[in-house]
């Protein structure tokens, strides 16, 4: 009919198309490129809808549709009011009783270390008390610690250990790296995780900013009682997990 207009361009429509690919798929492929390229980091956080549609000089419905296809292919993940952020590279953390953090790591060939943030000595609060079985009036050696994987931090772990026992742990820990590592130097020939509880919650802003991620972003929290191969109490965690850099595993039985 005369001076009857096209229809706009539609989302997978053809009339969208360019060579080959459908223009979507055009954005799809080249934000695919910068992330397993690492361009653009795991964690970082991807342009605005409004900056690829500039870049790409398309409608934001065709970048949506984009965006769409790289979080169901895993590659991506949305934060609702925060925006897209590039997958992280998860950890599959076994929950087993000899199962520790630099020993999974070790088998993954990636890099992990715990910084101690501080520590102080404190009379304990009645849970920490009652899991190390302590007797009345005795103290322990809190020392709260970050976790990073691959210069990504992940975790912010209170450790309580027993006094008079740990007196120098957070030396230990800071002269070999890790907490296993430092018990050993203080005598426990092994370690083994007698109980643990998990729970879900948002992080706190110190916590938020420690992990480096919203506090919209919930949190494992994770509380261990670790024993030695004589059964005695010798730690205590309180462990506040990323959920975007670790997910846990509870096997019942090997196949």
């Amino acid at each position: 009919m005369a001076g009857k207009t096209a229809n706009p361009p539609t989302v997978g429509n053809r009339r969208e198309r360019k060579g080959a690919l459908y223009l979507w798929e055009e954005i799809y492929v080249a934000l695919e490129k910068d992330i397993l390229s690492r361009r653009i980091a795991p964690g970082a956080r991807l342009p605005t809808e409004e900056e690829l549609a500039a870049r790409f000089q398309v409608h934001r419905n065709t970048v949506r549709r984009a965006l769409d296809a790289l979080e169901d292919r895993f590659l991506i993940r949305v934060e609702h009011g925060h925006g897209s952020f590039v997958r992280e590279k998860v950890i599959s953390h076994p929950m087993g009783s000899r199962q520790t953090l630099p020993i999974i790591l070790k088998g993954l060939n990636r890099i992990g270390r715990e910084d101690v943030l501080d520590s102080s000595t404190i009379r304990p609060a009645r849970d920490v008390g009652s899991a190390l079985k302590l007797k009345q009036g005795q103290y322990v050696r809190r020392v709260n610690l970050l976790t990073f994987v691959d210069d990504n931090p992940v975790m912010v772990t209170s450790g309580f250990f027993p006094l008079p026992r740990f007196h120098g742990i957070e030396k230990a820990i800071k002269e070999t790296g890790s907490v296993p590592e430092g018990l050993q130097r203080l005598g426990v020939e092994e370690m083994v995780r007698y109980e643990t509880r998990i729970s879900t919650r948002n992080a706190s802003r110190p916590e938020a900013e420690l992990l480096q991620q919203t506090r919209s972003q919930p949190i494992l929290n994770v509380k261990n009682i670790v024993v030695d191969s004589a059964n005695q109490p010798i730690l205590f965690t309180q462990v506040r997990m990323s959920s975007k850099w670790i997910e846990l595993i509870i096997r019942y039985s090997e196949l």
